[in-house]
């Protein structure tokens, strides 16, 4: 794995001109920073992402790192007979080549990424990660890191155009969903997938509405050229992939997610009897075919 997301990294940073915008933004609240990235243009998702994280006074206290999409950590990941034994640390060693001098001093790099495949790409903004800082008072810079590439898109001949900003707050898409829903904390958690975002709303130009994600639509598209059905085998077979998943899972898809809940008191599977039960109740509707025609949230 960590010699996919390398090789990606050398393709990217040598390829063509840039086909896609990505924006990346940090908020600071206090002591803690959080770092927001959205694909604001393109048709790809982004493959990885490698950032200098650096403070102008002080030091950098601490990383967390909790995007469910994004858990593969090339810097430190430890591979066994051909399994993972060890996701590790989304901070990168600092005895590497280029890198920060890691946690208590004043830089740190992180590098992490995705090795999803076309029916489970993650979601096209979100929160990547948030970080410590010693001084409120700092000057916080997140920038590219070019060794490794910066930001990585999903087809190796993609050259991002990156744009980063510092600053509070953030992208409005990064808040699409509604703070008074139940589920906005496993939102957050989640990284704040569009999927569960529903309409367009203010703020939110080029991204792609999500209206019926809670009635079954996992992937955002139709099938069939003929009748276009909403719902339909990409949807089940996503929920297929991710059945039983935890919240905690690496790799889940939060789209399949469509009652926007957990199951089960003990396991508290994101992906379980309900979410089945929205692919065959909608199974073959097309986009007239729903309540109001759509618009999640429900609620």
């Amino acid at each position: 794995m960590k010699k996919i997301i390398v090789i990606l990294a050398l393709v990217a940073v040598a390829c063509a001109p840039a086909m896609a915008a990505v924006e990346i933004c940090s908020e600071k609240s206090g002591n803690t920073v959080t770092v927001k990235y959205r694909v604001a243009s393109g048709p790809n998702s982004v493959r990885a992402f490698a950032l200098d994280l650096s403070v102008s006074t002080g030091t950098v206290t601490g990383v967390t790192c909790s995007n469910a999409s994004y858990y593969i950590y090339p810097g430190s990941i430890q591979i066994s007979s051909g399994s993972v034994s060890n996701y590790g640390s989304c901070v990168c060693n600092s005895t590497y080549p280029g890198t920060k001098g890691g946690v208590g001093t004043s830089g740190v790099t992180v590098e992490m990424g995705s090795l999803y495949t076309g029916t489970n790409k993650p979601a096209t903004s979100g929160t990547l990660f948030t970080f410590g800082i010693s001084n409120t008072a700092a000057t916080v810079t997140v920038a590219a890191e070019p060794v490794r590439g910066g930001v990585v898109m999903e087809n190796p001949g993609e050259s991002p155009g990156l744009t980063v900003t510092t600053g509070s707050p953030c992208f409005a898409v990064t808040e699409c969903f509604p703070s008074t829903y139940v589920g906005y904390s496993d939102w957050k958690t989640m990284g704040k997938p569009d999927c569960w975002c529903g309409t367009i709303t203010a703020g939110m130009a080029g991204t792609v509405a999500w209206k019926f994600q809670c009635y079954g639509d996992a992937d955002n598209k139709t099938q069939d050229a003929v009748g276009k059905y909403r719902v339909y085998t990409n949807d089940y077979w996503k929920v297929v992939s991710n059945w039983r998943k935890k919240i905690t899972t690496a790799g889940l898809d939060a789209c399949a997610d469509f009652d926007h809940k957990s199951q089960d008191a003990v396991g508290k599977y994101r992906v379980y009897t309900n979410d089945y039960w929205k692919v065959v109740s909608n199974w073959r509707k097309k986009d007239s075919t729903f309540p109001g025609s759509g618009d999640c949230p429900t609620g």
